[in-house]
């Protein structure tokens, strides 16, 4: 379940890759509860988790929710070599080098993720919150009664529905259009290492300025990039909630020699619900996607 800009994003997803079936709903909430991927007003999710139940009956599964991508920040971060318990215990002194708040304020997590040159050290990416964001959606939870499973960062789940089941063979990086940010992400194979929110979208400007805009943000990311990301090559841009013209716009700005355009149902092989407009999911579907991926 992904919190959006007015509205709640639902999928649900049964059957094995090959042969994926979905439920969706899509429930208003009034006020916005999102503002530029930031939570700004929580007053409306509660009769809205209501109203989704109601349309959805009781949840079959745990339900993964996604944290607005501005209230989550994300880390790569090298260690040592070590398994992934050593590394929960070891952030705990390493936090504050790479996040603004102190670990005692946070909520965390973390995940191996692999880089070319890492050689002799280990990866992870890191996420974490402000503890009173988290409690906040836990509450949420409890009061709705909702069965959480996961707390996820929103721009995390979305860049696994546009990566796919396969994943990549090597570095590339996904353009995600929402209805007022642009997801950014780097990645090597299937792990996104490196998370960027910009605020602008497809409405924010015209076709060349928007390409201009675009073109900034992925030259100055290539450039810090290469900076501390020594040995991983970004050849691919992939470009997903945009037209052919926004992709080839920003094809003629930069330098990366392939742009794809993809459709995160198709990545799946899932087909929509009939009438369902198929723009905006890759949040939920991301979520949904958890334990299959």
């Amino acid at each position: 379940m992904s919190i959006e800009p007015g509205s709640l994003r639902y999928v649900e997803i049964s059957g094995a890759l090959g042969d994926l079936s979905c439920r969706c709903a899509l429930i208003p909430v009034l006020p916005t509860p999102v503002y530029q991927d930031a939570l700004v007003d929580v007053t409306g999710l509660l009769p809205a988790v209501a109203a989704l139940k109601g349309e959805v009956g009781n949840f079959p599964v745990p339900v993964s929710l996604g944290v607005p991508s501005r209230d989550c920040f994300t880390r790569t971060v090298e260690l040592p070599p070590m398994e992934l318990e050593e590394a929960r215990a070891a952030m705990a002194f390493e936090f504050e080098r790479h996040f603004p708040f102190p670990a005692s304020e946070a909520t965390y997590d973390l995940a191996p993720v692999e880089l070319p040159g890492t050689e002799g050290r280990s990866a992870f990416l890191v996420a974490a919150s402000g503890r009173k964001s988290v409690e906040t959606f836990i509450n949420l939870a409890s009061e709705a009664s909702l069965p959480l499973q996961a707390l996820e960062p929103a721009n995390l789940a979305a860049f696994r529905a546009v990566s796919g089941p396969t994943g990549s063979k090597g570095g590339f990086m996904v353009l995600i259009f929402g209805e007022e940010t642009t997801q950014l992400v780097v990645a090597y194979k299937d792990n996104g290492v490196l998370f960027r929110t910009l605020l602008f979208s497809l409405r924010s400007f015209h076709l060349s300025e928007l390409a201009s805009a675009l073109s900034r943000e992925i030259t100055s990311t290539l450039v810090y990039v290469r900076k501390i990301f020594k040995e991983l090559s970004v050849d691919v841009l992939v470009v997903c909630g945009a037209e052919k013209d926004v992709a080839t716009a920003v094809q003629e700005e930069i330098s990366l020699p392939v742009v794809l355009l993809t459709d995160t149902w198709e990545v799946w092989g899932i087909k929509p619900p009939k009438g369902l407009n198929r723009d905006g999911w890759e949040t939920a579907i991301g979520l949904a996607m958890r334990d299959l991926s």
